[in-house]
């Protein structure tokens, strides 16, 4: 016997008749009523099933309203409201499954976010000719060829739309979370199977949602290098990148996106350096070596050492871009980074001139409010 499908519109045929042989004499449908008739079949009225409802609501099986952009069961749950695109009949009907729109697919709001990256976004990102033009390259040589990448630069994009154009703020940052959240459930399966031909998506990716975790802003009790309840989430991240080159090796990138610790293109423009820096830094470390517990003095003493680099080459026209700077947390030690995190005194005293790099940062809209906070943050500990 043909089970019934919950989704069935109408009770199969098999169950009328099934019903009409144990129905009682007085309730049969053919027996002649009193006045010699037969009484008549009472059916259900006929409608129309819609199909014209969101993906979320035919996918959880509730009515949906179809109310657009958004419909209301949607926006009560604060996710995002797909629905079907169906093609304009033809006079020669041809197979439409191809067209028809699924889940996750590009739509109007993707090409918005296409165009405002190749316009505004990507060249934001980097104050040099060089890192601008990979950031150009990325849409056409790894994002069309992988999805993750594509989400992220999405999310990427939709953060600058809500920074650029704050009366849609919500609007941007709700498409922002949907890609986000896409690009992280597919990334996640690709590093845990990485190879020399994903790398190089998967770093462009790590990179990116270093990107979008700066865009997010300062959270409640973090900062750039630790936070009030564990490890920063920005600094797992980028960290995350040096994960990623050392788990496959270096050598395995492309030539073009091979990660590099010195940029090589034009020196920034000159800046007013920090009066008397090289002596500053000189008296630092000698402090530094002289506290140090012995077990940690070598390693502090080198992160001073790494800084005075930062500090010579950004102030002395080497960088060709402002985050080099960050190159500092780049080359920490785990167990530096853990010492910081616990807010051990000589560690914040080397970070608080990290951060005094950080100045160049913020005039980008990306960084601006994280590297505030943290000069912030750095001036009450110095009781500035």
């Amino acid at each position: 016997m043909q089970q019934e499908s919950p989704l069935s519109d109408v009770t199969p045929t098999s169950t009328t008749r099934e019903s009409s042989h144990h129905a009682s004499p007085a309730s049969s449908p053919h027996e002649p009523n009193k006045r010699g008739g037969k009484r008549t079949r009472i059916t259900r009225k006929s409608h129309r099933k819609s199909r014209a409802g969101c993906m979320n609501c035919k996918t959880r099986r509730i009515k949906c309203d179809e109310s657009k952009p958004h419909c209301a069961n949607c926006i009560r749950r604060n996710v995002r409201c797909d629905y079907l695109i169906t093609p304009a009949p033809t006079s020669n009907p041809t197979n439409h499954d191809n067209a028809t729109r699924r889940p996750g697919s590009l739509q109007l709001s993707d090409i918005e976010l296409t165009y405002h990256w190749t316009t505004s976004t990507f060249p934001s990102l980097a104050a040099g000719s060089a890192s601008t033009s990979h950031w150009q390259s990325v849409m056409e040589t790894v994002a069309l060829k992988n999805d993750h990448v594509l989400h992220l630069m999405f999310a990427l994009t939709a953060r600058h739309l809500a920074y650029c154009r704050p009366d849609r703020k919500d609007e941007y940052i709700a498409t922002a979370e949907y890609h986000y959240e896409a690009a992280l459930t597919i990334v996640t399966s690709e590093i845990a199977d990485m190879r020399a031909d994903n790398c190089d998506a998967i770093l462009t990716s790590v990179q990116l949602i270093c990107f979008v975790s700066w865009a997010k802003g300062p959270q409640p009790g973090e900062y750039l290098a630790f936070g009030e309840n564990g490890r920063s989430e920005w600094l797992v991240m980028f960290r995350g990148i040096k994960t990623t080159v050392m788990s496959v090796g270096a050598e395995k990138f492309t030539k073009t996106h091979a990660p590099a610790t010195r940029n090589k293109g034009r020196p920034l423009p000159p800046m007013d350096k920090p009066a008397g820096y090289e002596d500053q830094l000189k008296d630092l470390r000698e402090h530094i070596a002289y506290v140090s517990e012995p077990a940690v003095r070598d390693e502090n003493v080198h992160s001073v050492d790494i800084l005075e680099e930062m500090y010579s080459n950004r102030y002395g026209g080497v960088d060709g871009e402002y985050h080099v700077s960050f190159g500092w947390l780049y080359r920490m030690s785990d167990a530096f980074l853990d010492r910081l995190q616990q807010c051990d005194p000589l560690t914040l005293i080397v970070y608080a001139h990290f951060v005094v790099l950080m100045r160049d940062m913020e005039k980008f809209w990306l960084v601006n409010a994280q590297t505030c906070s943290d000069r912030q943050l750095t001036g009450n500990l110095s009781g500035t």
